[in-house]
């Protein structure tokens, strides 16, 4: 048996990446679901809950690991794909400065 399928945010996003994720999860088409999603929202009254749900599922679904970014609307000006900010000590050794 293959490894659990986890749901997750995608790179193919247009905002967050959480209907892409959800495409990916189920193995269809993207557009599809946003198409679906967006019906479903402009169906009379159901507009603010339809973005409250967006909202909740960004908060919920974890973003894909290669995929992160420092912004909201796609990341511009933060890390490409696949790059790391955070900055690696290699060989450190400790030694007192109050030697005398």
């Amino acid at each position: 048996m293959k490894g659990k399928r986890r749901l997750k945010r995608s790179s193919n996003r247009i905002l967050t990446g959480v209907l892409g994720g959800i495409a990916e999860y189920f193995g269809i088409d993207a557009t599809l679901v946003r198409i679906i999603f967006v019906i479903l929202t402009i169906f009379p009254g159901h507009v603010v809950f339809g973005l409250l749900i967006y909202l909740l599922l960004t908060v919920l679904i974890h973003d894909d690991v290669d995929t992160q970014r420092s912004s909201f609307f796609g990341g511009f000006g933060g890390p490409k794909t696949g790059q790391s900010t955070r900055k690696e000590l290699h060989d450190v050794t400790e030694e007192d400065s109050d030697k005398k």
